[in-house]
């Protein structure tokens, strides 16, 4: 099954085509001297006072500058990149589920899990498109800051990691107060004020707070106000065209705003409740003729992932708990849930690796078959989401 997903991996890549990463257009935009850009591959663009913005976080436009210093805004391996991004994403889990699981082989399926029964897979195959691409790369950057407190001991790389990944996705920050608590040893009270304390909290908070400088000076060489990220000039009037599949998202930032209650029903039930769905059409309802794009519930596709409540609910767990709910729930609340995708909800991977490091610890040895099966299942799931999504959709 990994060969499959591998084989759709690289049909992928070979059919790449240039203009769909608007990193492209912001890296050329800076390598002009811009803020600002001539056009827009996607429709989540902001338009601010008659200038094009591209409004997601820098990193990743980083990331893609030397290659489109080389290669001009046509740079069309986006999905190359977002395949590094993954393999070092599996080799960090790797050296984490080494040690946090009792046996090699629990360490292997772990690693599958992350890799391959999760929306991580889905994001990679669409490193195409700027939402994606930084996904992909937000992962990699989270998992090497628990890698960094876990694995190194070491207060400053996790606190530069979390930073990029801050610089890729916004909701990452909040990563820093369990990043503490796993820094510390074992007999250390986490509330305990000391100078050791002091030097570990601003040694860890350095780079993030660097980050946090960064963005606001870029919001504010844009938008003029360092809290404005560009998201109140999105899906302006002037671009209506013709109505599309995501139509609705419009609507919804125009009508309801950015984030609202209205949003939380529809969230929840995707987030917790919905399956894949193929809708049937034709005389007999036997022909496929679409696929949900809002996805699937995580825990539906990869129900193990619950397998982390049955470990030691120890100071570290709950810290992590409590930041998987403010994640969560924050994007419960967005009025998007990641759509669109044909994978279980991507925005969970915010807060996945979090959750990974706890089913790491929770998993018991002679859980090891049965943990085979169902990761087989839910990587067939996977699978055949994406395959089917992307037949239907073309």
């Amino acid at each position: 099954m990994v060969l499959a997903f591998l084989a759709v991996l690289a049909l992928a890549i070979l059919r790449e085509a240039p203009g769909t990463n608007s990193y492209a257009l912001l890296a050329e935009g800076w390598l002009n001297g811009r803020f600002d850009t001539d056009s827009c591959f996607d429709g989540d663009c902001a338009l601010y006072k008659g200038q094009t913005y591209i409004i997601f976080p820098p990193m990743p436009g980083l990331i893609a500058l030397p290659f489109v210093a080389i290669f001009g805004s046509d740079f069309r391996f986006f999905m190359v990149l977002s395949t590094l991004a993954f393999a070092g994403t599996g080799w960090l889990w790797w050296q984490i589920f080494r040690r946090e699981t009792a046996t090699r082989d629990q360490a292997i399926l772990l690693v599958l899990l992350a890799l391959f029964a999760t929306p991580l897979a889905f994001v990679v195959l669409r490193g195409d498109a700027v939402w994606f691409f930084a996904q992909s790369w937000g992962f990699l950057f989270s998992t090497a800051a628990l890698y960094c407190a876990l694995i190194r001991r070491n207060a400053l790389l996790a606190g530069l990691f979390i930073g990029m990944a801050f610089l890729s996705r916004q909701m990452t920050i909040l990563y820093l107060p369990l990043l503490y608590v796993l820094l510390l040893d074992a007999n250390t009270a986490w509330y305990r004020i000391d100078m050791a304390a002091v030097r570990r909290a601003l040694t860890l908070a350095a780079f993030p707070v660097l980050a946090i400088l960064i963005y606001f000076a870029y919001n504010y060489a844009r938008f003029g106000s360092p809290l404005e990220t560009g998201y109140s000039y999105i899906f302006p009037i002037e671009w209506d065209t013709v109505e599309s599949g995501g139509f609705f998202l419009r609507l919804r930032v125009r009508e309801l705003g950015i984030f609202s209650t209205d949003y939380f029903l529809f969230n929840a039930i995707y987030m917790f409740i919905a399956g894949p769905h193929v809708d049937f059409a034709g005389r007999y309802l036997t022909e496929m003729a679409g696929f949900d794009i809002n996805g699937a519930s995580l825990f539906l596709v990869t129900p193990l992932l619950l397998l982390a409540f049955l470990g030691k609910w120890d100071r570290a767990f709950w810290f992590g708990v409590i930041t998987c709910g403010v994640v969560m729930g924050l994007t419960l609340l967005y009025h998007s849930n990641g759509f669109s995708q044909y994978s279980a909800q991507r925005y969970a991977l915010d807060w996945l690796p979090i959750l990974l490091i706890f089913l790491g610890r929770a998993l018991k040895p002679e859980w090891t078959s049965p943990f085979a099966v169902l990761l087989t299942y839910s990587m067939g799931v996977t699978l055949s989401m994406i395959a089917i999504g992307g037949i239907l959709a073309g």
